[in-house]
């Protein structure tokens, strides 16, 4: 019996070294990082961004290695040519196919996200070509249509979501008077995390307050100028509109397709998720529980044995 308990015991400790890591508090180093950076022409914030999106942390990976293969591989020729050929595109059609959402190859790092963006657009190609088409009908150029929706995709998914259906159900209420289309304004706004500055050139640039709104007839041949910041105060996107932005038919119909480009920004972000969550969850943490379990039984084992042994 003590025989068996020392195997058993050899056998916990053995797995419990073999599974678990040597240093808990493992992270890739500085150093690594910052020459891995300057490799693939990022910016530590480009990471911490990027990281961010995913819900994870530098702290997450236990090594450089580790984060190079969880980040992904960096385009080159040759993995370019070998997605051309999957897709059936040429680098021509790539291109135009990128452009019509404000985008281009260069704008991408790693083969893999290139890979799902190009799957995301020839699959939602209709929705993805409409959430453009309203962009650049509201005034914005290309470029900022795709920062715009960069922007949609980095907030959280499932509280956007939420959002989005309150919001419907706002829209079939209709906005009948200036305080609440300057309402209705105000909460896809927040529900999109960017901060509106609206004003008029008349003269001087004057804000357009509710107050101001409220005067019949101020906007008249006016043309108001519309600028969105995100939560760190970067310019997203600008454009010059007329009095018809406080119109209640213009709000509705609007307000449906901001909740359409909400609501495709919610499914690549879903689509993004399951493609490319970083595997932070390493096989460590799993040895460690069955090492734990092991002990446990030991445990039991021995406790059982004195039992005997007594009786």
């Amino acid at each position: 019996m003590q025989r068996f308990m020392l195997v058993i015991c050899a056998f916990v400790i053995g797995s419990t070294l073999f599974f678990s890591p040597l240093d808990a508090t493992a992270a890739p180093k500085e150093e690594e990082v910052d020459s891995y950076l300057r490799e693939i022409g990022w910016t530590r914030k480009d990471l911490d961004k990027y990281l961010a999106f995913y819900e994870v942390r530098l702290e997450d990976f236990k090594d450089i290695d580790h984060l190079q293969d969880e980040l992904g591989t960096p385009i080159n020729e040759e993995n370019l040519l070998v997605m051309l050929e999957t897709y059936e595109l040429t680098k021509e059609e790539l291109e135009v196919l990128l452009s019509r959402f404000g985008e281009k190859v260069q704008d991408y790092t790693f083969i893999e996200d290139l890979e799902i963006a190009v799957d995301f657009y020839m699959t939602h190609e209709e929705e993805v070509a409409r959430a453009e088409d309203f962009l650049v009908s509201m005034g914005f150029e290309a470029e900022e249509a795709r920062q715009i929706f960069q922007h949609i995709l980095s907030l959280p998914k499932d509280v956007l979501a939420e959002e989005l259906e309150r919001l419907q159900g706002m829209l079939n209420e209709e906005p009948n008077s200036v305080d609440k289309v300057f309402s209705l304004w105000t909460e896809f706004m927040e529900v999109f995390q960017v901060e509106a500055d609206l004003h008029v050139e008349d003269g001087s640039r004057v804000k357009v307050s509710q107050e101001a709104l409220m005067q019949p007839g101020w906007l008249e041949g006016k043309e108001v100028h519309l600028d969105l910041f995100d939560g760190e105060g970067s310019l997203l996107a600008s454009a010059v509109m007329d009095e018809q932005i406080v119109s209640p038919s213009y709000v509705q119909s609007t307000g449906k397709e901001l909740i359409h480009l909400g609501q495709v920004g919610v499914k690549m972000s879903d689509e993004l998720y399951n493609n490319r969550m970083p595997d932070t969850a390493s096989v460590y943490g799993l040895g460690m529980l069955v090492g734990l379990c092991l002990v446990g039984l030991a445990g039991l084992m021995l406790l059982g044995a004195r039992k005997v042994h007594r009786a």
